[in-house]
């Protein structure tokens, strides 16, 4: 999703997973930072080369840093919020609470891996990377114009640590110390061999002012109105409704080069809907002023209309060449009936993906087809060089024709159906035991059949599904897709009480620590981790493990193939596509930067224009 419209309501799982998901590694060195006796100094970290923007740049590439300030951004939400207290445990965030606070550092949305200088006004480490100092711009403030301090930083990583949950505990374990060195300085000391990208992901924590929260209860839920330090103010919400958000007119960080241009809208109000299809609905109707749209069909056939006609709303598709990592559906093979690898591989057979694509994404989605789709990083052809080194080590544990030819998953026949690959699905069931009784194929040894639950919070899962059990139903095999709302989805998912999951996985073109949650056995069995298919292999360990000790890029895409070679063997999911383009339908009378395919990717740097209709605001 290219737009940033900070922390959408979930649970305190789905905000860890955010981050995880989100950040990006560290290089081995940052070239043109200034160096002196082994200390780097530097305005922004990164993965590979130097910063794409110098010290003192102006503003983003992406930017308009003209924008206009005023107006209202009208966006929606779909659920609900019961909690405005970003430390418990429980309950759900409102839509755009991410507004309100600002971190040591911040993205660029048009440069993958490059977090540059936000409230820190720069950062220091030496280069044995045992520690790193962010140095907190004197003119930072919270919204009631106390500093933000070393102590403010320090107080909101503890808290966060010790109430979110155990697995952002687990990933941030090689971190020995957080303390305060002066009022505005901070240092955060690493273990011996800690993970490379660890900077950056503290870079991007939020700061909360421990004046407000030290001694409240941290653990419960309440909704009130909380002070933060970035460009807006929570001015008032309607629980399950709506919250609103305005501009700060003072905000201390206006004319940072990385804040200029940006948050120009005086108001942001999100709208609750209850139902995603409500809420599309009401976007044609009028209620709010931008929709992004992930379905192609809805695409050709539902943004059309008189409004569309009268140029009232605007439709744009614009192609964004970004990493699309794995989509699909996941086996959880902590279930018994999916731990043979014939069994999952005569489903993924099942599922005739050309017939999906043409039905319902009109041939525009571009198969998953790897764990790293889109990137430098997907493995193909057969494995050579330190590739195979890698690989070798484990080569008794693998499929033979890991070594032998390319991976790929099924396509079905030009006349559109998918005999063939069913035919081969059957052989494998049966070679698994797996034979046809009374209709359905039943397990040798118990007699149960094969039959699972799909868990899903998309009601066009459902639809598409729909062929795909229809499939499963010709081998024997019973499928019942489960729509579940938001809250259920994301419970049973955190206990792994599902049998198949839709999901998906992105690491980007700088995956890091995020890896060893996603893939290692380590996360496993721990509690509300992502890891939903339950992999434990020594050989995915391994490699994992290769990709972060990596410390040459060379050595991070040749650990990374063999990585996605050993995942797609394993037949952990039946993929499905991803849009290679970003569609993006909005209100005449809002604006945003023409930049390419860097053009929808913040929300944030859009604006009001003059004939927005709604009552313009003052600079």
């Amino acid at each position: 999703m290219p737009f940033c419209h900070c922390l959408a309501p979930a649970r305190r799982l789905m905000r860890a997973a955010v981050l995880l998901a989100a950040v990006l590694a560290l290089p081995a060195a940052l070239p043109g930072a200034a160096r002196g006796e082994g200390i780097t100094v530097t305005h922004a970290l990164t993965i590979a080369g130097a910063p794409g923007l110098p010290p003192g740049f102006s503003h983003f590439p992406y930017v308009n840093p003209a924008a206009p300030k005023g107006g209202e951004l009208r966006l929606h939400a779909v659920g609900t919020f019961d909690t405005t207290n970003p430390f418990s445990s429980k309950g759900d965030l409102p839509a755009g609470f991410g507004l309100l606070h600002d971190s040591l550092t911040t993205p660029a949305r048009d440069e993958p891996g490059t977090d540059y200088c936000l409230v820190a006004q720069r950062i220091r480490y030496p280069d044995d990377r045992s520690w790193i100092e962010f140095d907190i711009n004197p003119a930072a403030r919270f919204h009631d114009g106390s500093p933000i301090t070393a102590h403010d930083v320090v107080f909101s990583y503890e808290a966060t640590m010790s109430n979110i949950g155990s697995v952002l505990q687990r990933f941030f374990a090689d971190i020995l110390s957080v303390r305060a060195v002066g009022e505005r300085c901070v240092r955060f000391t690493f273990a011996p061999g800690a993970s490379r990208e660890i900077p950056q992901y503290v870079g991007r924590l939020y700061i909360y002012p421990a004046s407000f929260w030290k001694g409240r209860d941290l653990g419960r839920t309440a909704l009130e109105i909380v002070p933060g330090s970035g460009p807006y103010r929570l001015r008032s919400f309607r629980q399950g409704r709506e919250v609103v958000y305005e501009r700060v007119r003072d905000y201390w960080a206006a004319d940072l080069p990385v804040c200029r241009g940006r948050f120009n809208f005086d108001t942001v109000r999100y709208e609750y809907f209850r139902d995603a299809t409500v809420a599309q609905e009401a976007f044609r109707a009028g209620h709010y002023d931008l929709r992004e749209e992930h379905s192609a069909k809805n695409w050709h056939t539902l943004y059309t209309g008189p409004a569309f006609d009268s140029g009232e709303i605007v439709r744009e598709s614009l192609p964004h060449g970004r990493d699309l990592g794995i989509q699909g559906f996941f086996f959880n093979t902590r279930r018994p009936m999916f731990a043979d690898i014939r069994v999952r591989r005569a489903i993924v057979l099942a599922l005739d993906y050309e017939w999906i694509n043409r039905q319902f994404f009109w041939n525009e989605q571009l198969r998953t087809t790897s764990y790293f789709t889109n990137t430098e990083l997907a493995c193909s052809g057969v494995p050579g060089g330190r590739e195979l080194e890698l690989l070798e080590p484990f080569r008794d544990r693998l499929p033979r024709e890991l070594f032998e030819r390319p991976h790929a998953f099924p396509v079905s026949q030009a006349d559109g159906h998918n005999r063939d690959n069913l035919l081969q699905a059957a052989r494998l069931l049966d070679e698994a035991g797996y034979r046809v009784r009374d209709g359905l194929r039943r397990h040798p040894q118990t007699g149960l059949p094969l039959r699972f639950q799909l868990l899903t919070d998309s009601a066009a899962v459902r639809r598409l599904a729909v062929s795909f059990a229809g499939n499963l139903r010709r081998l024997g095999i019973g499928l019942h897709v489960f729509v579940a709302d938001t809250p259920t989805f994301m419970r049973k998912k955190s206990d792994f009480d599902f049998d198949m999951v839709s999901a998906f996985f992105g690491h980007g073109r700088h995956p890091g620590q995020e890896l060893r949650f996603f893939w290692h056995s380590m996360s496993r069995d721990m509690p509300d981790s992502p890891n939903l298919a339950g992999i434990a292999d020594p050989a995915v360990d391994a490699l994992v493990e290769a990709v972060l000790a990596a410390r040459e890029r060379k050595e991070t895409v040749a650990a990374c193939r063999a990585l996605d070679r050993v995942l797609l063997w394993g037949e952990y999911v039946v993929p499905l596509g991803a849009s290679g383009v970003d569609r993006v339908a909005y209100r005449r009378g809002i604006e945003h930067p023409r930049a390419g395919r860097s053009s929808f990717v913040d929300i944030n740097a859009w604006w009001a224009s003059s004939d927005q209709g709604h009552p313009r605001g003052t600079q």
